[in-house]
């Protein structure tokens, strides 16, 4: 069961979005239980029957929220906060520490009905949408080309462009890994972390990457 907690204080569930998320979420009874408060189910009891928590940062009682959260983390539960306040979405391990309601909202139904078919949370479907592997890709294409590793095109260096924990090689691991470039991303260092590569090959090769990632929705 994935818990909704939001107090729809301002009707905004009903007339902010492009559909009327109080009498959608009634269609699914097994799948989602929303609720305005936490007066009326202790945070023990929503914990010991769900498979992630939506909760929504404003809401009232923020000490009963902050216990929801903080046993969702003791017992490994995913859970997602989320506020209008929010600009960007900020994942914890397998939770989502912040993200913006708007897009939480344009988003719930994909992620609800995946739920419902597959009985498993992926937030990245309520991060990104349906489509999230192909935006993720643009996303990682323009952090990367636009980013300070190809500055220095005359004596590009793969392990001065990519150092371990940088945020440019986790990028660089996502990309690899959406694209199905090998079997794992050793198999890709094997073949780029060579005195042979120039900047403009490891540029082209991103590029070549997210345009995969893209062509496999485009058939």
């Amino acid at each position: 069961m994935i818990y909704l907690i939001d107090d729809n204080k301002y009707g905004q569930m009903a007339e902010n979005y492009r559909i009327d998320f109080t009498k959608v979420l009634a269609k699914y009874p097994d799948s989602i239980t929303w609720l305005m408060d936490l007066s009326a189910s202790s945070p023990e009891v929503i914990i010991k029957n769900c498979s992630c928590i939506l909760i929504h940062d404003s809401l009232d009682g923020k000490e009963n929220k902050e216990k929801v959260v903080a046993l969702a983390k003791i017992n490994n539960i995913p859970y997602c906060i989320f506020s209008n306040g929010f600009t960007a979405t900020i994942f914890a391990g397998i939770s989502i520490k912040e993200i913006k309601k708007d897009r939480l909202y344009f988003n719930l139904i994909v992620f609800l009905n995946h739920f419902v078919e597959q009985k498993t949370i992926d937030f990245k479907l309520l991060s990104l949408g349906e489509n999230y592997e192909v935006e993720k890709a643009s996303i990682l294409q323009d952090r990367l080309i636009s980013g300070t590793i190809f500055n220095n095109r005359s004596n590009f260096n793969y392990e001065v462009a990519f150092p371990g924990g940088s945020q440019a090689f986790k990028d660089l691991i996502e990309l690899v890994h959406l694209s199905n470039h090998a079997v794992d991303f050793s198999s890709f260092e094997d073949e780029f972390n060579s005195s042979d590569t120039t900047a403009e090959i490891m540029r082209q090769e991103v590029i070549k990457m997210a345009k995969k990632i893209k062509q496999k929705y485009e058939r």
